[in-house]
C-alpha cells in the first residue's frame, strides 16, 4: 500500500497508520477513512495528540483550507466511526462464514488466520486459544458485547476469522481492528 506523511510530524507511514481528511462544503475538515472523497486530502497520524497538534496549528487551514469544527467532538466522531469499521467489517466476516464465535466452537472447528477477544477476556485463555487455533494475529479492540452482537448473542469473549477465499475481507476486517486499536490505546477513548 502506498506511503503518505504526516502533515504534523513529516513522517512517511503506510496509509492505514494515519487518517485523510478533505475540505467538506462547509469549510470544516471531514475526515476521509475510507479515502474515497473527492478533493485535496491531507493525512495525520492516526493519533488525537497529532490531531490535537493539527488543530491548534491551524495546519489544516494552511493545507486544505478547513479546519476542525471542535477538535475533542471531531475526535469522539471519529473513534466511534473507526468503531462502525470494525465492527461492520467482522459482521460481514460473520456474514461471509469467515467469522465463528465462542472458544468452544472455536477450538473444535481448527485453525483460524486471526483471534479476536474480549478486553476483559482472560489473557491466560487468550494465550492458550491462540496458540491452540496457531493464528498469526490477535485483537483486543472489540467488546464482549460487540462480538456477542455480532454473533447473535448477548455477549462473546472469543471470536476468530480466517480468509479461505475471503483473503481481501479478512485483510479489511484486520486493517480496521488495527486502526481501532491504535487510535483507541493513543487516546484512552473507547468507542460505544
Amino acid at each position: 500500500m502506498a506511503e503518505r506523511s504526516c502533515i504534523v510530524t513529516g513522517q512517511t507511514l503506510p496509509r492505514e497508520k494515519l487518517i485523510r481528511f478533505v475540505a467538506g462544503p462547509d469549510g470544516f475538515a471531514v475526515a476521509d477513512l475510507a479515502e474515497k472523497l473527492p478533493g485535496r486530502g491531507v493525512w495525520v497520524s492516526i493519533d488525537p495528540v497529532m490531531l490535537r497538534k493539527a488543530a491548534a496549528k491551524s495546519m489544516l487551514k494552511r493545507s486544505i483550507f478547513a479546519e476542525f469544527r471542535d477538535i475533542e467532538a471531531d475526535i469522539d466522531l471519529i473513534a466511534s466511526l473507526l468503531h462502525k469499521r470494525a465492527t461492520d467489517s467482522a459482521s460481514l466476516a460473520r456474514r461471509a462464514g469467515a467469522l465463528l464465535g465462542g472458544a468452544g466452537k472455536l477450538a473444535a472447528e481448527g485453525l483460524f488466520d486471526g483471534l479476536l477477544a474480549a478486553p476483559d477476556a482472560s489473557e491466560k485463555e487468550c494465550r492458550r486459544l491462540a496458540s491452540k487455533l496457531d493464528v498469526n494475529w490477535t485483537s483486543r479492540a472489540l467488546t464482549a458485547t460487540d462480538l456477542g452482537q455480532i454473533c447473535g448473542r448477548e455477549s462473546l469473549a472469543f471470536a476468530a476469522v480466517r480468509g479461505g477465499g475471503a483473503r481481501g475481507m479478512l485483510e479489511k476486517l484486520k486493517t480496521d481492528l488495527d486502526r481501532l486499536e491504535a487510535f483507541s490505546r493513543s487516546s484512552s477513548c473507547q468507542a460505544g
